[in-house]
């Protein structure tokens, strides 16, 4: 949309506004990077320390802003989960509504609505879908910042659009999510499938990939995304006209499956493949053919590309950037 110029992030800090911020700059937007802790960490933005549940602050913020994305986000913290998701969301709508200074307000929501992983996914999942989060404060998060976005959508013609991705993976993520040794990332934990001699085994710095799989012998498959997909993703939710009110889902091509996986994962590090059973996970899909559709949504990465540039990553020797916020 040729109109936007100025573009607002909040929760600028975190593993996705890092990479969106300095995508927008490349694409000639000036960014007002937002988050209550400083510094962002991106030459360039306009860097706020603010806190979203300040309603003053934002408004001032949100005046001054074409767009804004909502990245900001409480994960698994009780004692913030309705100042940041009900009360900051709450003040970042409202301003856009009486301001009516901003062209799109986009949400940065997640499959965590539609009960990935714990409940039974017998189709790919649809933006269409009735949300149905699993537990925990991150997943009933995401629904109210999603009800919020549509009903300011629906009663007061705020332009907003609701971003719902997958588990995002960035630098190394994906390796520390299959391995078994280093920084464990996401669910389930291994440790807690192994039985003692394997506990044993691998508690010295032993590594494995983690071929995971059901009961009944069958590999788990799950969807993820790499960043960069996702920092495309925004771009187009603040450039595609006529798209006001619509959530599109954002994830790889193809859900991944960890026997796979894993046998490429320790081919590429060279080590051993571990198998484990999860009694209770579930395999899940995300429809992405309405982003693909609408908005020309085309991810770069599937699992063996994000493999790789992870494992390109951890050879460079590059720091890690720095996330605000829960790891995640």
């Amino acid at each position: 949309m040729p109109d936007i110029k100025n573009v607002m992030v909040t929760g600028a800090g975190g593993k996705l506004g890092g990479p969106l911020c300095e995508e927008l700059l490349r694409s000639d937007y000036r960014v007002i990077a937002v988050d209550v802790c400083l510094p962002i960490g991106v030459d360039g933005v306009e860097e706020v320390q603010a806190d979203i549940a300040d309603a003053k602050a934002m408004e001032e913020l949100v005046s001054r802003s074409d767009a804004v994305v909502h990245l900001a986000s409480c994960k698994e913290d009780r004692e913030v989960v309705i100042d940041v998701s009900a009360r900051g969301t709450f003040n970042v709508l409202d301003a856009a509504m009486r301001t009516k200074k901003p062209k799109r307000v986009v949400l940065a929501s997640g499959d965590a609505v539609n009960g990935i992983y714990f409940d039974p996914q017998p189709a790919p999942i649809r933006e269409d879908m009735p949300m149905a989060p699993y537990p925990g404060y991150y997943a009933f998060s995401k629904v109210i910042e999603e009800t919020m976005f549509r009903q300011f959508y629906h009663q007061a013609a705020v332009p907003t659009v609701c971003i719902r991705m997958s588990w995002i993976q960035s630098e190394d993520d994906i390796l520390n999510h299959l391995t078994v040794a280093g920084e464990g990332f996401g669910i389930p934990v291994w440790t807690e499938l192994m039985d003692e001699r394997q506990r044993t085994k691998f508690a010295d710095g032993c590594n494995a990939a983690v071929a995971l799989r059901h009961p009944n012998g069958r590999p788990m498959r799950r969807h993820v995304v790499a960043v960069e997909d996702c920092v495309q993703a925004y771009l187009l939710a603040i450039q595609t006209e006529g798209i006001e009110g619509e959530t599109f889902g954002v994830a790889m091509a193809e859900p991944f499956d960890y026997a796979e996986a894993a046998e490429y994962v320790a081919e590429k590090l060279g080590i051993e493949v571990l198998e484990l059973v999860d009694p209770v996970g579930e395999d899940f899909c995300v429809d992405i053919a309405k982003a693909r559709y609408v908005l020309g949504y085309r991810p770069q990465y599937d699992i063996r590309g994000l493999i790789d540039h992870a494992v390109e990553f951890r050879r460079s020797g590059k720091q890690h950037r720095a996330r605000s916020g829960a790891k995640g």
